[in-house]
């Protein structure tokens, strides 16, 4: 289930026009020319590398590596470069200021990276252009009456909220700020809103009050676009029986929040909370709340920022050193591009230790699951990296994704899976009935131009058939229509097997029939 992390490097809505033409310019796949470059200048030669150029380029490195490691130059085209360093420099000289006499000269800066860099990124032929699923799923597009108009699906998710109650799908819409159940084996005209929310995004299922009845704690943004707001919150819908939710806010008044994690961290035996603040540029941070609620009528906590990084999108609990006092670990995208593990030391206090480092800032995280991959009794991480909401809207040939191997001691290894630009999701189920877990993923890619030169070949929903223990075989299920940025897997039609439900979030209007569905659903044939 990941996040919305898709919406991590936009700067305003206008933005988005331009860089759908942006489409048309980047001939990655095909090969052709994407116009003049950058500059006509060379890369220096080891004889030109003075002590003065020498000087000069360690400035420049040091400067662009004040918030993020420096990054290769190939992370970007050459004629890309340009505008990125300006977008670098705006954050230098505003929301995050560097001292005057440390910042080199934009030009210089902008001939450093574009010398280095690649005409082309050069996308893996690996990476499009799946052969088609020789398991012929139905693949249905629905659309919910309750929604006006296209949707921005930002969680998708089955639920049970009793033991004999019917199977649901639970699901958030950020545009029209929803939050909505419903029955798959129901019209689409009896889904219902149980709450309206902002901007909800995560949702968490949990019996937060003792009651006996199931709630949901939802994570609310607070804003559509990648702001620094105080408007994000945490909220409990309250489970009051017979389908009825009382909304309750638990935390507001902060940056975008984008997970809201239950657990009893303190031993006491309530459920306290981790929040994960995504933020944008200043306001991001992880909140450790402590209940301290003596009639959940009124709900308390004490709250102490455990982590002031930004970025944080998942942050599911686990006991990492089987001591029996619940741990977390939590992926930061931003410049961080990082997995974290916080170790419970008691007393609301956690140890950070770095699970994964990502290569570079531009790895484009979206999203981490636990699940033992390997089958050894303890949980592995799947972890995807494929952000698309970052200028410009071209595949990136590093974008994928795969899982972080549980090895017992820090940092773990990452295991990639797949390559595919603009993955989003990482979902295990066993698809072909076998007794072995395969795997779903699908592509968001909020910004794209259908017109582009090999389009038709864009994986935007993969799944990797488990063919022996850690061995897979990819298959494509749909293709140029990368509007996914969430999903989940269970049996949607009620026929014993597994199908995929994937969430349709559209930034801007659709000319494809396929823009009026909420949902797409492939499901799995008896």
């Amino acid at each position: 289930m990941l996040i919305i992390a898709f919406l991590l490097g936009w700067v305003a809505v206008g933005i988005g026009f331009y860089l759908r033409s942006e489409w048309k310019r980047w001939q990655v796949i095909s090969g052709a020319s994407s116009g003049k470059p950058a500059s006509d200048k060379e890369a220096p030669s080891a004889e030109d590398m003075t002590p003065l150029v020498r000087m000069k380029d360690k400035r420049i490195e040091t400067f662009c590596s004040t918030c993020h490691i420096l990054p290769p130059a190939d992370v970007e085209p050459k004629d890309r470069w340009p505008e990125k360093i300006k977008e670098m420099y705006s954050y230098a000289t505003g929301g995050r200021p560097v001292p005057k006499e440390r910042i080199p000269q934009i030009e210089e800066a902008v001939d450093y990276w574009v010398l280095r860099a690649p005409e082309y990124l050069d996308v893996p032929l690996d990476a499009m252009g799946s052969p088609p699923s020789p398991r012929k799923f139905q693949e249905r597009h629905i659309q919910l009456d309750v929604f006006p108009g296209q949707t921005a699906i930002s969680n998708v998710q089955f639920v049970r909220f009793s033991k004999d109650g019917p199977q649901e799908l639970l699901i958030c819409d950020m545009r029209y700020g929803m939050v909505i159940l419903w029955d798959p084996k129901s019209p689409t005209k009896d889904a219902r809103v149980i709450a309206k929310i902002p901007h909800p995004t995560r949702t968490r299922v949990v019996d937060f009050d003792g009651d006996g009845l199931l709630d949901l704690l939802v994570a609310d943004l607070g804003d559509f676009w990648p702001v620094d707001t105080d408007k994000g919150s945490a909220v409990w819908l309250r489970n009051r029986g017979n389908g009825q939710f009382d909304n309750i806010p638990l935390l507001e008044g902060q940056g975008r929040i984008n997970d809201v994690e239950a657990a009893d961290f303190d031993g006491d035996g309530d459920l306290d909370l981790v929040v994960g603040v995504f933020g944008n540029l200043t306001t991001g941070m992880i909140l450790y709340m402590e209940n301290v609620t003596k009639d959940y009528a009124h709900p308390e906590f004490e709250a102490v920022p455990i982590d002031q990084r930004t970025g944080t999108i998942d942050a599911p609990v686990l006991d990492l050193n089987g001591d029996g006092h619940p741990d977390f670990v939590a992926v930061q995208a931003q410049e961080h591009d990082h997995i974290l593990a916080f170790i419970n030391r008691g007393w609301g206090t956690f140890q950070p230790e770095m699970l994964y480092k990502a290569p570079h800032h531009r790895w484009g995280s979206t999203g981490i699951r636990l699940f033992d991959v390997d089958g050894d009794g303890d949980m592995d991480l799947f972890y995807n990296h494929g952000d698309s909401v970052q200028l410009p809207p071209i595949p990136r040939p590093y974008h994928g994704f795969g899982w972080v191997e549980n090895t017992g001691k820090f940092p773990w290894p990452y295991h990639r899976l797949a390559n595919l630009p603009g993955a989003h999701t990482s979902m295990p189920a066993d698809l072909d009935g076998d007794g072995d877990f395969d795997l779903v993923s699908s592509v968001f890619i909020p910004v794209f131009d259908p017109k582009w030169p090999k389009a038709n070949e864009l994986d935007t929903v993969i799944w990797l058939e488990q063919t022996s223990p850690g061995k897979f075989r990819r298959y494509g299920l749909e293709w140029a229509f990368p509007y996914h940025p969430v999903g989940d897997v269970g049996d949607y039609d009620g026929d014993g097997d597994i199908d995929i439900v994937l969430g349709n979030f559209f930034m801007f209007k659709q000319d494809d029939p396929r823009g009026a569905s909420s949902l797409t659903v492939f499901e799995n044939p008896n």
